[in-house]
């Protein structure tokens, strides 16, 4: 059944990020997608130094108190929130999470914490420090990489078991914890609730197109708001490898065809 869902998140004009792939995703599903932009880039960084421009706080507010004023917020079943550029607008969007799980207590928040990768943050401590005290009490899912899990967590995550430890320290409903070490030439992407873990494993790739986070956030949450963990994993982990696929030749996560040939099945 087809569900509305408010996506806050980075945008690009070239590439495949933030919200400009997970928006496609969720959409691929028949979601309707109230999609608001944290900042909007020409490209993502790994194609070259880009021209932003940073969404003021005061503003992301608005726009967002105008679509509660509209009466579009009340209709969401499920909220998802990716990257932020600054602190400030993080306590804003705390904010209006926090009104519509008031009104629905239901809704589903999917917070994918984009803090890092591989060994360091990438975004400045206080932004991190802010998604982790002030996002992750209102979410009901959080789909962090390893780095992510860890750093989130307190400590370090270098296989499976360590990944599992970690996600249920956190005190969260479900974790979908992607790029988790499963041996020498695999990865896991784990799908954590308080009783069960689910995983998919994948083979170790040498290099991987921007914005596979980000596109499995947004099928992962559109499979969810129809199935439980396991399908919704099984689901978006076949759409994201067959993107992948297509993608050998490109810095670019190729989507196009992969949601196609998922509303031909």
């Amino acid at each position: 059944m087809a569900s509305t869902v408010l996506s806050i998140s980075s945008q690009v004009a070239y590439g495949n990020v933030g919200n400009s792939v997970a928006v496609p995703a969720m959409q691929a599903r028949g979601h309707e997608v109230l999609a608001v932009p944290t900042v909007i880039l020409s490209n993502h960084p790994g194609h070259g130094k880009p021209v932003s421009l940073r969404m003021p706080a005061p503003e992301l507010a608005a726009i967002l108190g105008a679509l509660d004023g509209l009466g579009a917020l009340s209709s969401c079943a499920a909220v998802m929130t990716g990257y932020f550029a600054a602190n400030d607008q993080i306590y804003g969007v705390a904010r209006i999470i926090q009104r519509m799980k008031q009104q629905n207590p239901q809704l589903f928040v999917l917070v994918d914490p984009i803090i890092g990768d591989g060994d360091a943050l990438y975004v400045p401590l206080p932004v991190a420090e802010a998604i982790r005290d002030t996002l992750l009490p209102l979410a009901t899912c959080i789909t962090p990489n390893r780095f992510e899990l860890g750093w989130l967590a307190g400590r370090g995550v270098t296989n499976v078991e360590e990944a599992l430890a970690a996600a249920r320290s956190l005190g969260i409903g479900e974790v979908l914890a992607t790029s988790i070490p499963a041996g020498a030439d695999r990865i896991a992407t784990l799908a954590i609730t308080g009783s069960d873990c689910f995983e998919c494993m994948t083979p170790l790739k040498p290099s991987m197109p921007h914005g596979t986070g980000d596109f499995l956030a947004g099928l992962y949450l559109a499979e969810r708001l129809e199935h439980g963990p396991e399908e919704a994993l099984r689901r978006s982990m076949a759409i994201l490898e067959r993107a992948i696929e297509r993608s050998k030749e490109s810095s670019i996560l190729e989507i196009a065809a992969a949601l196609q040939r998922d509303r031909e099945q």
